[in-house]
């Protein structure tokens, strides 16, 4: 005869279920009204007064659920990143095995309205400028350190095939270069950028980097 071991955590009560639920969406409210204020005032500009006017929660609120203003700030740039990640990654996940495909989904993928939008660059752009002073915000800001840079890197090392690493990580490194500018374009003329210009512009570029594969 079997026993049941009933000492596992019980299930949360409805009461205990509201209640998370209220705080997820006052977190993501406070994260979303730094986000506005970043984008009205800089990083620098961006105030407690100014996030509870714009949340409409209390200065205690703010406390309760971030302890800081600059642990909300970091949660900002956190789920920016985060999104940023998610993504690209969902798009690899869509490109199929074909390496070819795979550097084209990671290039289309940086051209998503999802996180190619006027408010991701003013609040991307205004966290980098800031890096100087603030290195902790680098890891969620540099392109150079991220997941994507690692996944481009592997895509060109495998178009490029063995024995040519160092020719492969030298067009990673201009592809990068090249989705970074596409980016900075975009921050200063988000009126007249064109999405569709700018992927067959790296397009172009990836077939001449890579001009055995069909992109």
């Amino acid at each position: 005869m079997t026993t049941t071991n009933n000492a596992s955590t019980p299930p949360a009560t409805p009461s205990e279920g509201l209640r998370d639920r209220k705080k997820a969406h006052h977190r993501n409210l406070l994260i979303q009204a730094t986000g506005e204020a970043v984008m009205n005032h800089g990083v620098r500009g961006t105030t407690i007064d100014r996030i509870q006017q714009i949340s409409g929660l209390s200065r205690g609120m703010i406390s309760l659920h971030f302890g800081s203003k600059e642990n909300l700030l970091l949660a900002l740039i956190e789920q920016l990143a985060e999104e940023y990640t998610e993504n690209w990654r969902a798009a690899v996940d869509h490109g199929g095995e074909d390496p070819a495909g795979r550097l084209l989904a990671l290039m289309r993928a940086d051209f998503a309205p999802a996180v190619l939008n006027r408010r991701n660059m003013v609040i991307w752009f205004a966290f980098r400028a800031e890096t100087p002073a603030n290195p902790q915000y680098r890891p969620f800001v540099d392109s150079r350190e991220s997941n994507f840079r690692q996944a481009l890197t592997e895509t060109c090392r495998t178009l490029s095939g063995p024995g040519n690493e160092a020719l492969a990580d030298q067009r990673a490194y201009a592809l990068t270069a090249l989705l970074e500018g596409m980016w900075a374009d975009f921050h200063l003329n988000p009126d007249s950028f064109n999405r569709i210009e700018a992927l067959e512009t790296c397009v172009l570029v990836a077939s001449r980097l890579f001009p055995e594969h069909s992109f």
